[in-house]
């Protein structure tokens, strides 16, 4: 018997066609409406007026993604809570990221991140990054547009091929018509849609399990609950190493060297205000990973007795179709709930294609045509244009992302690879004067190169996950809650399904959680001692102060103080000093006088 798919109702059409629908006019607002997306900075920096509350929502919707809407829930289901601890970096890295950067942004007045670059270190510096940025953009982008075609389709009827051209059509229209503001004024509007999303398996699950106390024990009881082991072992799925300092590393990157975020900063008047939304954003990333986690846990307590990977119908292919199944499966007797519920998968998408799409316009006018044909990096029609051929790129490559499934986590170590370097070179710039071009591409060269070993070269691993029952009986309540869900046979399988681990032992691998650490960790140590090396041969260039960041000019000022304070000491114990011999001779002229 085939699975059969849900088939969305008036009301959860009516609601899909809404979402789109207010993100394609605000598109036509802004489009007419105050200087009509007349100039550059208008287009592409909101004419630099924004106020903070947006900025801070659209900073939030940016950083998650519909992937990371239905893949936590999924890593959360094979694996447990390892990921909650990943909070830890998302509460802390956007508050450093915040006094170490957004000040350097606006004292150097720059419209891209890899201006800034340019001004420190150089050209090829620039053109390095803004290119990496971009091959970067391209295949993430790639991958969030096949995110909720993959939703859809595990739950509707509807298309992949139909999905991803409805979101790639509607998302390239609004961020080519309104710009800035229109992305980040939808980015309000989808970061709601998003957090409705959660908070409506929240709710709904905890009321179907009997509260959310008696979810946390069905999960303590299934082993969900655990606390990743603190150690530095790289082969370890998860470590409370790994985890923290992958999401301290990624969140600095994020909000410091990555065009995307750099661009929403540079949309507010003054540093302060970009500070300040910088930080409501740290406390709105970490409620929506918990929110991704309650749900994943919410998922788990309502399959445990049978899971719908391993069933003999298997109705779900791949943990990623988990959360759209489970809509599909406890919702659809509510007119309209399933309709939200994909809307919000919509919306993280959508937020963070948008995002992108605008950045890629910027970083291709700013970072290659200007230094070419500064004329032409002037106009908006090209940016326009820019960003209308960038959106078709991606809805193109999105097809290609459809049919070959596993190039998701290949995407992301890719991201990770490019991301550990750009913030090497980003903390180089703004933390130390010894710092070169030459020796920053020299570490470049070699962090992805040792990166792109790491992750590519070793055994693939596939890690135990925890166990699950998959005997399923046929009045399972947990799967019989719409007519529109299959009804399962009893199973003769073992009660409990584990993956096992055939690398073998002799082989190294490393987790991917390690990636972008070490990547930022190897650039950073090998272009510091290369820029050594090459100072020896050439004198060391005066780095303005502006170009640092205020953590590094405040040590320099304190220690020139504290310089400036010893010299001052010595000279005035030094001056009311009399030699020995002195003495005795002023001792001797008032004697002979006295005589």
């Amino acid at each position: 018997m085939a699975a059969e798919k849900l088939n969305l109702g008036a009301a959860d059409h009516t609601i899909l066609a809404i979402t789109l629908s207010i993100s394609a006019a605000l598109g036509l607002y802004f489009r007419f409406s105050g200087n009509k997306q007349k100039t550059n900075d208008e287009y592409l920096l909101a004419g630099k007026d924004m106020s903070i509350l947006p900025v801070a929502f659209s900073l939030m919707a940016t950083f998650f993604s519909a992937t990371t809407l239905v893949g936590i829930p999924a890593e959360m289901y094979d694996y447990g809570t390892n990921m909650v601890f990943m909070n830890i970096g998302f509460s802390v890295g956007p508050v450093i990221a915040a006094y170490l950067f957004i000040p350097i942004f606006f004292n150097t007045g720059i419209s891209t991140a890899y201006e800034y670059l340019e001004k420190r270190f150089g050209k090829a510096t620039r053109r390095i990054l803004s290119a990496l940025f971009i091959f970067q953009s391209v295949l993430f982008t790639s991958i969030t547009l096949y995110a909720p075609a993959l939703a859809l389709s595990a739950v509707t009827n509807l298309s992949l091929m139909m999905s991803v051209i409805s979101v790639g059509i509607v998302c390239t229209f609004y961020c080519t018509l309104g710009g800035m503001k229109a992305v980040l004024w939808t980015d309000v509007i989808q970061t709601i849609l998003m957090y409705t999303c959660l908070l409506t398996i929240a709710i709904k699950g905890c009321l179907d399990l009997g509260g959310i106390t008696e979810v946390f024990r069905i999960a303590q009881e299934g082993g969900r609950l655990v606390i990743p082991r603190f150690s530095f072992d790289p082969e370890a799925h998860y470590t409370m190493v790994s985890v923290v300092l992958l999401g301290v590393v990624i969140t600095i990157g994020a909000y410091s060297g990555n065009q995307i975020q750099v661009q929403r900063m540079l949309t507010l008047k003054s540093s302060k205000r970009a500070i300040i939304a910088t930080i409501c954003s740290a406390p709105m990333l970490v409620a929506f990973q918990l929110l991704c986690c309650l749900s994943g846990l919410i998922i788990y307590a309502t399959y445990r007795l049978c899971d719908p990977m391993t069933s003999p119908e298997k109705p779900v292919q791949s943990a990623d179709q988990l959360m759209p199944y489970y809509i599909a499966n406890t919702m659809s007797e509510y007119p309209g709930l399933p309709g939200l519920c994909i809307a919000g998968i919509f919306s993280a998408s959508l937020s963070t294609i948008s995002s992108t799409v605008n950045s890629f316009a910027a970083v291709m006018a700013e970072d290659f045509i200007k230094p070419i044909w500064p004329r032409f990096s002037n106009s908006v029609f090209v940016t326009k244009t820019l960003s209308l051929l960038y959106g078709i790129l991606c809805i193109a490559l999105s097809f290609l992302v459809a049919s070959i499934g596993n190039l998701i986590k290949t995407t992301i170590v890719v991201v990770g690879m490019i991301a550990g370097p750009n913030l090497a070179v980003f903390l180089l710039a703004s933390l130390t004067t010894t710092a070169n071009e030459e020796g920053v591409i020299i570490g470049i060269i070699a962090s992805v190169a040792v990166s792109s070993y790491l992750s590519f070269v070793p055994t693939p691993v596939k890690f135990d996950k925890l166990p699950i029952s998959n005997e399923c009986p046929e009045q399972n309540p947990a799967l019989n809650i719409t007519d529109t869900t299959l009804a399962f046979t009893m199973s003769t399988l073992s009660p409990f399904n584990t993956t096992t681990n055939n690398v073998r032992k002799d082989t190294f691998h490393i987790s991917y959680m390690w990636i972008t650490p070490l990547a930022m960790i190897v650039c950073f140590i090998i272009a510091y001692i290369s820029s050594s090396i090459v100072l020896c041969f050439r004198s060391k260039p005066e780095v303005p102060m502006k170009y640092l960041s205020p953590i590094r000019r405040w040590f320099s000022e304190r220690n020139t103080v504290t310089k400036g304070k010893d010299r001052f000491k010595i000279s005035s114990i030094s001056e009311p000093t009399i030699p020995l011999s002195e003495l005795k001779l002023n001792n001797r002229q008032l004697t002979e006088k006295k005589e």
